[in-house]
């Protein structure tokens, strides 16, 4: 991509993490009162909360990420480590997911078809991410070995 499209790009990334971050100070504190009688919406709240701040720090970590590509310094360690930790988050974020799916099959019993699709899917949909980002992490840490080795030997 070319440097306003990275800028752009950034500037959106950045928009939506105050979005976010606005919209979501009310519902953590509105959402519990809202829905005081509803059990089965409380525990999938304890799974909802976490994946959310999970989700602001992915999105956090790849603002890191825009402002290396701006600096033309795409393959550093540092975006290595960004794509690991992303990944590893994915990962917990599908662990919470299948976490609540459970719960709510076998505690709560809710039969609610279209709930428990939408959590089946969350659980692949972040399993999925997480492989993706961490094979990424692999791949931009073999280019950041081969950079070191090309810049040495200039």
């Amino acid at each position: 991509m070319f440097p306003k499209e990275i800028d752009k790009m950034g500037n959106i990334l950045k928009i939506i993490v105050i979005i976010g971050i606005i919209f979501s100070i009310p519902t953590i504190i509105l959402i519990p009162f809202l829905l005081s009688n509803n059990y089965s919406v409380f525990y999938s709240m304890l799974i909802v909360y976490p994946n959310g701040l999970l989700m602001i720090d992915i999105a956090i970590q790849f603002l890191r990420m825009f402002r290396s590509l701006e600096k033309n310094q795409p393959f550093t360690q540092d975006n290595v480590n960004i794509l690991k930790k992303t990944g590893f988050l994915s990962f917990i974020m599908s662990g919470l997911w299948i976490i609540d799916l459970l719960i709510m099959m076998f505690i709560i019993k809710n039969t609610y078809i279209n709930y428990i699709i939408v959590l089946l899917f969350l659980f692949i949909l972040f399993l999925g991410v997480g492989i993706a980002l961490w094979t990424l992490s692999l791949l931009f840490s073999q280019a950041t070995k081969y950079k070191e080795e090309n810049d040495l030997t200039i």
